[in-house]
């Protein structure tokens, strides 16, 4: 009890720093950005001109390519089973991890789409077709990893895996054309807590990869009040403080017939990286991509049970 006390106290006590910190030396919009909510996409249209080079399109295959046969080498052929095979199958594991793998794949996607539209923005596509193409290019992606889980004996073919990952490959185009979509960013944080994942009672030992240690995986949702308010109220706000919930589950999640199954649910404070503002787009860039990992800052778990942390997902 005392030590629940301890890590509430620290943790209002700092949020209470850092709020006053910050709302001391609130910062302005600087006349050189042209979009003062922040909006790094809209930036993308007016700094880079639409000219195809076709030496770059060929030397963004071939990375591609590479980096996908890399990927399977060294990550992804451990948990993929090659050594066993079984005849093609679907499989909706709706049961599975309780669902928190989807999440995984709208993840994964996200990160996909952001690397696809990078690089067809610097090969000269227009905006619009860099994002679509980076969405198109996410969904075959999954569809081409869930074809060989087709042929898996312990998996099989997921219509929902594939539109999860599909969906989150679309994720950056919505950001940049959805009005809502900019109020709102999703967030990832990993910390191992536990090694039941590794321990060898997953079901899945010997063949563990990182990314389906969902035990230790927190999927964030984190809503940006700055941006909701009326222009002569920021300057009362600090910029870069947001607000997140978080959703994750507990060790008994990953047994498919282990009782007590359930998911956590969590609060946190978070950190909008886009309220630094740099200028240059390699900065911008730079900064999208970090803004997707949740940042450790005091959080509170609220189902199924009450606990405070004063730095999750580093629990202590």
């Amino acid at each position: 009890m005392k030590g629940s006390i301890s890590k509430c106290f620290a943790a209002f006590a700092l949020a209470l720093v850092c709020l006053v910190q910050s709302t001391q030396a609130a910062p302005y919009d600087p006349p050189t950005w042209r979009d003062s909510t922040w909006d790094y996409r809209s930036e993308d249209s007016v700094d880079i001109k639409s000219e195809i080079s076709w030496w770059k399109v060929g030397g963004l295959g071939a990375l591609t390519l590479s980096s996908f046969g890399a990927a399977y080498i060294f990550v992804f052929s451990k948990g993929w089973w090659d050594d066993e095979r079984s005849h093609f199958h679907f499989e909706n594991d709706f049961d599975y991890a309780l669902n928190l793998d989807k999440f995984g794949h709208f993840a994964a996607g996200v990160i996909l789409g952001e690397s696809f539209y990078e690089g067809y923005r610097w090969a000269g596509l227009s905006e619009f077709k860099s994002y679509l193409f980076a969405g198109v290019s996410a969904m075959t992606t999954h569809i081409a990893i869930d074809v060989k889980d087709g042929y898996s004996p312990k998996w099989g073919f997921s219509v929902f895996d594939v539109l999860s990952g599909t969906l989150g490959g679309f994720w950056p185009m919505a950001e940049r054309y959805v009005p809502i979509c900019k109020y709102v960013d999703l967030k990832w944080s990993y910390w191992i807590n536990s090694d039941e994942y590794y321990n060898g009672k997953s079901s899945h030992a010997g063949d563990a990869v990182f990314t389906d240690d969902y035990i230790n995986q927190t999927f964030w949702a984190s809503f940006k009040p700055y941006r909701l308010l009326p222009a002569g109220a920021r300057k009362y706000y600090p910029s870069w403080l947001a607000f997140a919930a978080g959703l994750s589950i507990n060790e008994n999640a990953i047994h498919m017939k282990a009782e007590n199954r359930h998911r956590e649910v969590y609060l946190a404070f978070d950190y909008d990286l886009e309220a630094f503002r740099p200028q240059s787009r390699w900065a911008r860039t730079l900064i999208k991509y970090l803004n997707y990992f949740k940042l450790p800052a005091p959080t509170i778990q609220v189902y199924p049970e009450f606990h405070w942390y004063l730095l999750y997902p580093i629990k202590f």
